[in-house]
């Protein structure tokens, strides 16, 4: 039997028999506009305070589901529901998206993230190609300009939860804003935007990315210099998984076959880099001189989304270079996945530790729609093509 085709029935079916209907269970908040995203693994609501992080994906994700998946109305309804709470909510004054609003709409944490204003610029554009939305349209471009203009001013912006020292810059920044500039481009047809896209691009292959090291790093100095302390030397595997796949996505448009092979074998790198021995999955986090202990939280530990992202960069491989690590690779870490994360409600709890043991929510206290249900989007698209 084809396993490509079987996986494709697999993430189609976890795509919509488990994780949607999860979310249109309990994740719509009719009360309070948005979706709910204090949510424990069984859909009990554990607060009402709304992280504009999490509205920004969720309307990314059931855009996209209609547009890429189905046309289903209940779909775009939801979508439309979390566009009319972000274009009621949550920017200041100078236009920035903030992190955090209690269910009232009042702010309980400012602009302390610009990757709150990247999630939103991602939904909007999403929401405008389906849609054709004139005011989707401005939020996306006045998103645009903002954080394109406070990007060129380092020390402008924080990126929370996580800490920016200053004189760096971080792959963060870098890897989300290619893609959601190079999307924003792709619909709107501008290459102004698409210049700028892949200026970030280029940074991950050219700054983040020490060929000394055969590693990307998450910190670099303003000028892409490599920093020798713990924060220069973090590797975040699962990270670098994730923004290389971004790249190919980007390269498939702009006709960059060298990058994109660059990028697939820099995806078995990081696959080899993460990959715990011992107990299976990948870790979080390492130092990539092996110095200890490394500078990222719970290191050893094991995300969903690392894994998740994973098979995705893996079938992005697949289709550019048919090589068969990367089939082998993705079914060892579907393997992993499937058997550590999905519970009985439909969704996947988020952490566990080295040995697999369930952890609860190690990062922001959320759940939203987004890195499970994206990665299953991009699976179905690419397998169902037979990634080619």
């Amino acid at each position: 039997m084809d396993p490509i085709a079987g996986w494709a029935t697999l993430y189609r079916k976890t795509l919509l028999d488990d994780v949607v209907p999860f979310w249109l269970r309990h994740g719509i908040d009719r009360e309070f506009g948005g979706i709910g995203n204090l949510l424990d693994d069984a859909g009990n609501v554990t607060g009402h305070d709304k992280y504009l992080w999490s509205q920004g994906r969720a309307l990314w994700t059931f855009s996209v589901l209609y547009n890429r998946i189905e046309r289903r109305t209940e779909w775009l309804d939801v979508a439309t529901h979390v566009f009319n709470y972000l274009r009621s909510h949550g920017r200041d004054a100078e236009g920035r998206w903030v992190f955090r609003l209690n269910k009232d709409g009042t702010v309980l944490d400012g602009d302390i993230s610009i990757y709150v204003d990247g999630f939103v610029l991602a939904g909007m554009t999403e929401y405008l190609a389906i849609t054709g939305s004139s005011e989707a349209k401005q939020i996306a471009l006045e998103t645009y300009e903002n954080t394109r203009a406070r990007i060129a001013r380092p020390g402008s912006y924080r990126v929370a939860p996580y800490v920016l020292e200053g004189g760096m810059k971080t792959h963060g920044v870098a890897m989300v804003f290619a893609l959601f500039y190079s999307e924003l481009a792709r619909v709107l047809k501008r290459e102004d935007i698409e210049r700028e896209a892949l200026d970030h691009a280029y940074q991950v292959l050219n700054h983040f990315y020490r060929p000394d090291r055969n590693a990307i790093v998450e910190f670099v100095t303003q000028d892409g210099q490599f920093i020798d302390s713990p924060e220069g030397r973090a590797c975040v595997p699962g990270h670098a998984i994730e923004s290389l796949w971004f790249l190919i996505s980007i390269f498939e448009r702009t006709g960059d076959a060298e990058s994109i092979q660059k990028c697939c074998r820099l995806i078995r790198r990081h696959l080899e880099l993460g990959w715990d021995p011992e107990f299976g999955g990948l870790m979080l986090a390492l130092d990539i001189d092996g110095k200890q202990p490394p500078y990222w939280k719970h290191p050893t530990h094991k995300p969903w989304w690392v894994q998740v992202e994973a098979l995705v960069a893996t079938a992005f491989a697949w289709r550019h270079t048919k090589q068969s690590w990367c089939l082998e690779w993705h079914e060892k870490v579907q393997k992993f996945a499937f058997a550590h994360y999905p519970v009985a409600t439909g969704e996947w709890t988020q952490w566990v530790d080295r040995e697999g043991k369930r952890m609860g929510n190690l990062a922001l206290p959320v759940k939203d729609p987004f890195h499970l249900p994206r990665a299953l989007i991009y699976l179905i698209n690419l397998f169902e093509s037979k990634g080619s």
